[in-house]
């Protein structure tokens, strides 16, 4: 079993509940490499993947608030064109990444004219309660070093060493 910020490998197929399958690494022949703890998947799925050995399998079924969030009306919202990628115009129904202070926003255009756009910033699966069929391949052992978990400015100066090794 894995422990919270240790690294596993993870096959992972995610269905909504309207059938529409999300995430197959299976098809993808290729599986998530995750870090328990810090990934974007929804915690109760990192949950039930710590409590596996390799080569187990689980499935969890989420509601929409677990899974990818309820949708929220308040994130349609219209922005000027100084927002928008390249300053312009955008395609209705289009995907498009939003620079911010806070960090990059991916949004949907619902809309758009020379003076701005209306876009949705829910996350495109919201609303969907979803089932996620997850299988542990193996834990990805790290070196001691990357394992540490000890705070910037470490007495012991294992965070010198960490930068200095990458």
């Amino acid at each position: 079993m894995a422990d919270f910020g240790e690294t596993v490998a993870l096959h992972c197929t995610a269905t909504l509940d309207d059938g529409t399958t999300v995430i197959d690494t299976r098809a993808a022949q290729s599986p998530l490499t995750v870090r328990l703890g810090v990934s974007d998947l929804p915690s109760a799925v990192e949950v039930a993947a710590s409590n596996l050995l390799p080569g187990g399998r689980t499935r969890v079924s989420l509601t929409a608030a677990q899974a990818f969030g309820e949708r929220d009306e308040s994130l349609v919202q219209r922005i000027p064109a100084s927002l928008l990628p390249d300053g312009g115009v955008q395609a209705t129904g289009k995907r498009i990444v939003l620079r911010t202070p806070a960090g990059a926003i991916d949004a949907k255009v619902l809309s758009a004219d020379a003076d701005g756009a209306v876009v949705d910033l829910n996350h495109p699966f919201a609303g969907h309660a979803a089932v996620f069929d997850i299988e542990l391949v193996a834990l990805v052992h790290e070196s001691a070093i990357h394992r540490e978990l000890h705070p910037v400015g470490c007495a012991c100066g294992c965070d010198k060493l960490k930068a200095q090794i990458g």
